[in-house]
């Protein structure tokens, strides 16, 4: 019974050294087969990064080359005619600038009036067949006409701040001859309060037309109608201060 166990108990060991030397072979060709340290660093060339360096100095450089490419090219196909728009077109641009400008009130500019001389121009340079520069004629009439739309706009801000000055001051002195005339007329002769009733209303006419411009937003009507309405307005005061009864 001894002798059996005995048996049983180095069959056991053998199959046991068995596996582990299986084991053994196999890791041993596992890390065999793998590449080794020398393999790695031979793969790793030291001209990799100066390859890199010239692929992204190209790839700089072409980028360059387009953008000076799609800068450059447009702008002589315009200037040549082959692209942009027709000299036609852009009389028209100019003549549409042109009568937006007028409606703010440029056409008394000297910009307002330099730019229909330069949009006549281009026209006429159109009939004589030259394309070319009557395009750039009326580009530089577009140019003028906006310019005179700006001065416009500008003169008329300040035509506008004045006018409610003015509409404001005569409003204030039209009330002012109100309640003037109110204390002077009782007790005076009949013919005198006709008089002086006349001469109010000759006054509120004057204001009356400043008035009325300003409703209608005629900045230049307001300016335009303050001298007379002032010195209307003037007169009446001193004649109703010279009615006064002491």
């Amino acid at each position: 019974m001894k002798f059996a166990i005995l048996g049983i108990i180095e069959r056991h060991v053998a199959c046991n050294n068995a596996s582990l030397r299986e084991f053994a072979q196999a890791g041993a060709g596992h890390y065999s087969k793998g590449p080794s340290m020398d393999t790695q660093v031979e793969r790793r060339r030291p001209d990799r990064h100066l390859s890199a360096l010239r692929l992204m100095r190209r790839i700089a450089i072409f980028a360059l080359v387009a953008s000076a490419v799609l800068w450059v090219v447009p702008r002589v196909l315009t200037e040549l005619g082959v692209m942009g728009p027709r000299p036609e077109q852009c009389i028209e641009t100019a003549d549409r600038a042109l009568t937006v400008a007028r409606s703010y009130g440029a056409a008394s500019l000297p910009v307002f009036q330099k730019a229909e001389h330069e949009r006549d121009r281009a026209r006429e340079l159109v009939r004589n067949g030259q394309p070319r520069e009557a395009r750039r004629v009326a580009e530089e009439a577009t140019t003028l006409a906006t310019e005179a739309q700006k001065q416009a706009l500008v003169r008329r801000s300040d035509a506008q701040e004045r006018a409610e000055v003015v509409y404001t001051d005569l409003d204030k002195q039209i009330n002012d001859l109100e309640k003037l005339y109110s204390a002077t007329a009782p007790g005076l002769e009949k013919e005198e309060v006709g008089q002086l009733l006349s001469l109010m209303k000759v006054t509120r006419q004057s204001a009356g037309v400043v008035f009325l411009a300003y409703e209608q937003k005629d900045w230049n009507g307001v300016l335009s109608g303050e001298a007379r309405a002032r010195e209307v307005i003037a007169g009446t005061r001193q004649a109703l201060k010279s009615a006064q009864r002491p």
